[in-house]
């Protein structure tokens, strides 16, 4: 993020690199679209885990771009000139449609999969278009609430926290769980956290991966001891570590994902894991 932020600044004052960043633009417009028809995003599921037992509580849908040649693109790499593009309501509809398809295909296989946990991007707060799409796609696949959760990062620029704050009020009120992403690592955590009814807070990976360092963790303990008494679910991100783990569920923090547990997997590998599970116990 930060070097798309040097990028951009760079390109500001440079009206040759401006033409050569516009041409760019254009060429990712078109690959996108080209990806969008041609089936080329996929979504891979990493599983959350409850700490204390092992047990699976679902996973966060994770998109991947497939280039021709079989590689793939993460999306640090292509959701930021998405979002300059304004093409990220296609993203997310796309990355919905996928995750509803395979929980209902998962469902008539009599497979556990969900809930799923969808990261929407904050470019879309107040966009009627993103709800509907919404209610089209669970009606078609028969989706319910149980099934389905949303993550909204707490880096939302200030200008949308309104409209976050409405968007997030509305999947609410439509029985759908909201969690606050990236929880630490924007400028307005304690604002948004007052304003928005959150159901679920994710610690950000930055701040699990110090876990050991004397200020790392006190950070930690009241952060989790904070969300306990506003009564949100608490789920920590790259968890990688048994210390890690003891610090999280002795300070009550009782849910996490990271490669300790499972990295992030295709459809068909996800589906794998929590067979294995199902069939252990």
């Amino acid at each position: 993020m930060a070097y798309t932020v040097y990028l951009q600044e760079y390109i500001s004052g440079n009206m040759e690199a401006f033409l050569v960043m516009k041409e760019w633009l254009s060429e990712i417009e078109e690959r996108f679209r080209e990806a969008l028809k041609n089936k080329d995003l996929h979504v891979w599921y990493q599983p959350q885990v409850d700490m204390r037992t092992g047990d699976p509580k679902g996973a966060e849908a994770l998109v991947r771009w497939q280039k021709q040649d079989g590689g793939l693109i993460l999306p640090g790499f292509f959701v930021p000139f998405l979002e300059r593009l304004e093409l990220t309501v296609l993203l997310d509809t796309e990355v919905m449609r996928i995750v509803c398809r395979d929980i209902c295909e998962a469902r008539e296989r009599g497979i556990p999969f969900g809930p799923v946990s969808v990261n929407l991007s904050g470019q879309n707060a107040g966009r009627t278009e993103i709800q509907e799409q919404l209610c089209r796609i669970t009606e078609q696949y028969g989706i319910t609430q149980k099934e389905l959760a949303f993550e909204i990062t707490e880096t939302v620029a200030e200008d949308d926290e309104e409209k976050m704050q409405r968007f997030a009020d509305d999947l609410r009120e439509d029985g759908y769980r909201i969690a606050m992403d990236d929880y630490g690592m924007g400028n307005s955590t304690l604002k948004l956290l007052q304003e928005i009814h959150f159901d679920i807070l994710k610690l950000d990976r930055h701040f699990v991966s110090r876990i050991g360092d004397p200020r790392a963790d006190i950070i930690l303990a009241s952060t989790i001891g904070m969300a306990e008494k506003l009564k949100l679910e608490v789920v920590a991100e790259g968890v990688e570590t048994e210390e890690q783990i003891r610090f999280l569920v002795e300070h009550q923090c009782h849910f996490g994902q990271g490669y300790y547990y499972s990295e992030p997997l295709p459809k068909d590998r996800y589906i794998r894991w929590r067979k294995a599970y199902e069939e252990a116990v």
